[in-house]
């Protein structure tokens, strides 16, 4: 008869369990430690606006002495490239300048780059505003130059063609902004410390401040221990609009000091141009937010990047474009506000969809080929100092562009 075999103790029968579990869990501690030897560690706390961590635009822009930062060269994903001069959605720019083209260069932040929620190179409407110029008016050559970015202001923008673009000849530039002025509309009185960090350095090594990428959940607190399960929760859930900004409680007004800067910046681009000989048009930026806009499309607007709510971001838009018309010739201004509040136009706030990025370049080249023929035709309505332009300009340069009235 055989012996009956020993029965476990409790010591080898809580070994045995414990073995069952790492052969269980073996997979992800692999996967746990393929994770933390091979790939980029990710700092949730960090991510969703609990801490301050590393500045989440290193990964995609390198610091820049005249503009804070601009785009690696390089392919951005989602069909979306940079050219090997730093330019986003922009084909590859020919020096010196070919005789007869006309250069257009692209000013703005996020929703005139494409990012945002990211957009490919031809569906941004500077892209396609450039091909419809192209397509009705066969007799022109034409070339354009995107240097707007994510997180640009007027002043990375005034410095990028100062500093920049200048050098690539450029004819014609169109400025839009609004949405992203509105971040120093809360400090106003610290534009001196505009891109400083507190050390008084500035670089993309880190962030200045807590920013939310990712809306928090209550779940990092189990996740964030695993490098692995961070990665994971990080890939399921889209970033917030793709901005990075910080998360508080609204205010019912803006600091109206703000819009002295918008003002004084607007100047300062007026008298660039007469400096560098280029016709200047300035947008008026279409956006979701409007008086009566639905609470449900209001969810989509990120109100908190700026801490005021939403009637403050109405009548803020409001004043910018005031500013404009106050100092802007009327023939120097392309309005896109005729898109305003129509949600099938916008992802967020002001980020286009790639129908408002159709109607948005409709209205630019129109405004723009109104212009030309107007130049063209020597009928330039505007100031005596515009005709001028048009009828001298830089030596070596076909005629100036000015004229037309909104697009």
């Amino acid at each position: 008869m055989a012996a009956a075999p020993d029965p476990l103790t409790p010591r080898k029968s809580l070994l045995f369990r414990v073995l069952l579990l790492l052969l269980a869990a073996s997979p992800f501690l692999l996967w746990e430690g393929y994770t933390r030897f091979f790939k980029e560690p990710v700092d949730l706390w960090a991510l969703t606006g609990r801490r301050v961590g590393a500045n989440p635009m290193a990964s995609w822009a390198l610091a820049d002495a005249f503009s804070a930062y601009r785009a690696r060269p390089g392919t951005a994903g989602d069909g979306k490239t940079v050219n090997s001069q730093g330019y986003i959605s922009t084909p590859e720019i020919v020096m010196p300048k070919p005789a007869g083209r006309t250069r257009i260069v692209f000013l703005g932040g996020s929703s005139v780059a494409g990012t945002g929620r990211n957009l490919g190179d031809t569906e941004t409407w500077p892209w396609r505003t450039v091909e419809l110029l192209r397509k009705e008016m066969p007799g022109m050559e034409f070339d354009f130059i995107n240097g707007a970015l994510g997180g640009y202001t007027s002043f990375e923008s005034f410095g990028r063609l100062w500093a920049r673009i200048r050098f690539l000849d450029p004819d014609m530039v169109i400025l839009c902004h609004g949405w992203n002025e509105m971040y120093y509309f809360d400090r106003a009185d610290q534009m001196h410390q505009w891109r400083v960090l507190p050390d008084g350095s500035w670089s993309l090594d880190r962030a200045a401040r807590a920013t939310t990428i990712y809306a928090p959940l209550w779940i990092d607190q189990l996740l964030r221990p695993s490098q692995a399960l961070s990665r994971v929760r990080i890939k399921l859930t889209r970033a917030l609009g793709g901005e990075v900004g910080r998360t508080g409680d609204l205010t019912a007004d803006f600091d109206h000091a703000g819009l002295a800067v918008w003002r004084t910046n607007l100047r300062q681009f007026k008298a660039l141009a007469r400096v560098l000989e280029v016709d200047l048009m300035v947008v008026r930026q279409a956006t979701l937010i409007v008086e009566n806009l639905s609470e449900g499309e209001r969810r989509r607007c990120r109100y908190d990047y700026h801490g005021f709510d939403h009637d403050a971001h109405v009548a803020a838009f409001a004043a910018l474009y005031d500013v404009i018309d106050e100092e802007i010739p009327a023939d120097q201004i392309l309005d896109l506000t005729p898109l305003s509040g129509k949600p099938e136009l916008f992802y967020d706030h002001v980020h286009p969809t790639t129908a408002g990025t159709a109607a948005m370049a409709r209205l630019v080249a129109d405004g723009i080929r109104r212009r030309l023929a107007a130049a063209a035709s020597s009928e330039v309505p505007g100031t005596a100092e515009a005709g001028e332009q048009v009828a001298g300009g830089r030596e070596g340069r076909s005629a100036r562009v000015t004229g037309d009235g909104r697009g």
